[in-house]
């Protein structure tokens, strides 16, 4: 979970960096909801999921990720504060605490997923559940071979 939030976050920042501020928040929101929309209709073939197990699960799913995503959106901040600062101006302790808190993100992480576990338990079935992990890591590999081949010189 936690790498599928990395990865969409560090692809939007790739596709939006040249655009306003104001154009960044607008496309990274429709960004981060045609992913969603994507990304569900992955996760209900590849998981086999009921229409009824489908609604149950998105909606716990999504609070999963907007979790994740929000906890790592404040750690990129805490980085970019660290390297848009003036070159000598962050002291050794700042350092510290940044790279502490940075840290901290897996195992919070860790626990937002532990959280989610046991809801997403009462959803899915055994097999379900167990092969959500795969399906997430097909999914992030899957966005990856697209931006690449996006981006792949035309010969």
């Amino acid at each position: 979970m936690k790498r599928i939030s990395t990865i969409l976050l560090l692809l939007a920042a790739i596709c939006f960096c040249s655009l306003p501020a104001s154009a960044q928040k607008n496309n990274l929101k429709q960004y981060r909801d045609d992913i969603r929309e994507y990304k569900h209709n992955f996760f209900r073939k590849r998981l086999d999921l009921s229409r009824e197990q489908a609604a149950s699960f998105f909606d716990v799913y999504d609070n999963m990720d907007d979790a994740v995503t929000a906890l790592n959106d404040e750690a990129r901040a805490v980085e970019t504060k660290i390297y848009d600062a003036p070159a000598g101006s962050i002291t050794d302790i700042e350092y510290e605490m940044a790279t502490r808190t940075l840290l901290e993100v897996k195992s919070k992480e860790a626990a937002i997923e532990q959280e989610y576990y046991e809801k997403l338990n009462d959803i899915l079935s055994k097999k379900q559940l167990f092969e959500l992990r795969k399906v997430e890591r097909d999914f992030n590999m899957q966005l990856l071979r697209y931006h690449h081949n996006k981006r792949a010189p035309k010969k």
